[in-house]
């Protein structure tokens, strides 16, 4: 057998090179186990422990959310050119919209730890956590309408190589509502008025994502119905939906709760806020669009569960991190929706999903942490020569633009017996090429079946 070499070790120059926006949802994945942690269901009289471990994640995420950033700015201004590549990349590109949501997890972690448990800096620590978040509100709409505008106008698209990764521009905008919906609630016993201006633009920024989401979210599910699930590349990427699903609903939750205590104003006699009893009115709406989200979360995250337990996986690398925070922020809802109606069930059931997040993201961490020695994950689709680098570049787009290269879909025609079809197409030989497979098809209910290597 003939010995293969190994992969040449990336030094840090190589490094830079290939680090990706993708990285931040690293960030995202630890960030969301500052909320995980705080509000774990049975604690057990142990919400210190859990509370300590809260802020470990926080100083960590913080520590790592710097790191990026640092690389982030070595790579553009060490190599400016691969700017254009990549913000014309019709996947990477998307992945800008994860540093947002990655700033807004540290903005929670520093209200709830740092702040409600800690106490640390007192009214300057709101105050200065505020103006990050109103940053953070604008990278957010950046990210809704810039990406969202490069991808009508720039990148080329095909309803079967589809996926939920075009939620990544829109999502922002739900998980900056939030994060304004937790600041708000520590502005409350500072400045009403700015309490009620925060939780009214949140308001906004999940009213935004949230229908950015639906929009999306019905080009996927007629994606899925016609085409069945992604292919192996974008296999892992089927959790996504649960994102707008459960930070939208948790969202909600706690804007209902701001309204009922910030209304009515008595300030403006004539307004529509200082009419009595609207708080409340406001919170039993929001809590059964919550309740209608967490329940719409499950329709996705029944079958794309099943379909990753029993589909073979592709090899390990950074979109793996895109299970960790759509499961986090839906468990969240999930926690809250006990919390609100008192429910022991549902917070069983959250505390299940709670462990189960948590071991994901320890084996995940820790197959991450093993590749960072020889750089091997770090990885930029839009700088290879590979046929996957041809989303980049025209040629492979034409090609798979031509008619001979659309989606197939072959079925058995003897009488009386049935084979389920698998659908094939351009794009899912390039992504089989990439991870080393001769080809990559589907069955008709989104199993993925793996070619075998003809050089093995």
């Amino acid at each position: 057998m003939e010995k293969v070499d190994k992969p040449k070790r990336k030094n840090l120059t190589d490094r830079i090179k290939h680090f990706t926006p993708s990285w931040f949802a690293v960030s995202m994945g630890v960030g969301v186990h500052i909320s995980l942690f705080h509000s774990f269901p049975f604690n057990g009289g142990h919400q210190l422990v859990l509370d300590i471990i809260s802020t470990i994640f926080l100083v960590l995420n913080m520590a790592l959310f710097v790191t990026l950033i640092a690389m982030t700015v070595a790579r553009y201004t060490m190599f400016p050119h691969i700017w254009g590549r990549m913000i014309h990349h019709p996947v990477q590109s998307l992945f800008l919209g994860c540093i947002p949501m990655a700033l807004a997890t540290i903005i929670n972690g520093l209200i709830i730890e740092g702040h409600q448990k800690w106490n640390l800096g007192g009214n300057r620590l709101v105050y200065a956590t505020w103006g990050i978040w109103w940053f953070d509100v604008g990278l957010s709409l950046l990210s809704n309408f810039a990406i969202f505008h490069l991808m009508v106008t720039r990148h080329p698209h095909e309803l079967p190589t589809s996926s939920a990764i075009w939620l990544l521009p829109v999502v922002p905008s739900v998980v900056t509502g939030t994060t304004g919906a937790i600041v708000a609630g520590a502005l409350v016993d500072i400045s009403e008025s700015h309490a009620l201006l925060t939780t009214m633009v949140a308001s906004f920024m999940l009213a935004v994502g949230l229908l950015m989401s639906f929009f999306v979210l019905a080009l996927y599910t007629h994606r899925l119905l016609l085409h069945g699930f992604p292919s192996a590349g974008l296999l892992v990427s089927i959790f996504l939906p649960l994102g707008p699903f459960g930070q939208g609903g948790y969202g909600l939750l706690l804007v209902g709760d701001l309204y009922r205590k910030l209304l009515p104003q008595s300030t403006s006699p004539d307004s529509i806020l200082a009419v009595p009893g609207f708080g409340a009115a406001l919170q039993a709406i929001t809590f059964v669009f919550a309740f209608m989200l967490w329940v719409i979360g499950i329709w996705f995250l029944v079958p794309a569960t099943i379909v990753l337990s029993t589909s073979g996986r592709p090899p390990f690398g950074l979109p793996y991190w895109g299970l960790i925070f759509p499961t986090g922020v839906y468990t969240l809802l999930t926690i809250q929706l006990g919390t609100k109606i008192h429910s022991t069930f549902i917070h069983v059931i959250g505390t299940i999903y709670t462990l189960a997040v948590f071991c994901m993201f320890s084996i995940i961490a820790f197959k991450t942490i093993i590749r960072l020695p020889s750089g091997e994950i770090f990885h930029a689709p839009c700088l290879d020569d590979a046929p996957l680098a041809g989303i980049c570049n025209r040629d492979l787009e034409q090609s798979v633009r031509m008619p001979n290269a659309t989606a197939a879909t072959t079925a058995a025609a003897t009488p009386g017996t049935f084979t389920p079809p698998t659908i094939t197409d351009a794009r899912e030989d390039a992504f089989a090429r990439e991870l080393g497979f001769q080809t990559v098809e589907r069955t008709w209910w989104g199993r993925a079946e793996f070619g075998a290597n003809p050089e093995e």
